[in-house]
């Protein structure tokens, strides 16, 4: 498994009620459109992780999608300055 690169978020963009976007910048691997990636953040004393798909071309910031679903625990808010990837 690949290591964790820690990344800063640049920009959120709030789209609707439950979909926004977050711009992170990082040191991240070469990578192809549509490719998927891990992000995670720091929630108390425990790392949550999941699954996403970068939206921007190889070259730029990464762009990610999430979508907030009200019965889920990751309903709370993500942190606006510290995430990790394992690209």
């Amino acid at each position: 498994m690949a290591d964790w690169i820690t990344g800063r978020v640049k920009a959120r963009k709030q789209w609707s009620d439950t979909l926004f976007s977050l711009v992170v910048e990082a040191d991240v691997a070469p990578f192809k459109a549509g490719q998927f990636t891990k992000l995670a953040r720091h929630d108390a004393d425990k790392k949550v992780a999941r699954a996403y798909s970068y939206v921007n071309p190889p070259g730029q910031d990464c762009e990610f999608y999430l979508v907030t679903i009200p019965e889920a625990s990751s309903r709370r808010t993500w942190p606006d300055s510290k995430w990790v990837t394992n690209c």
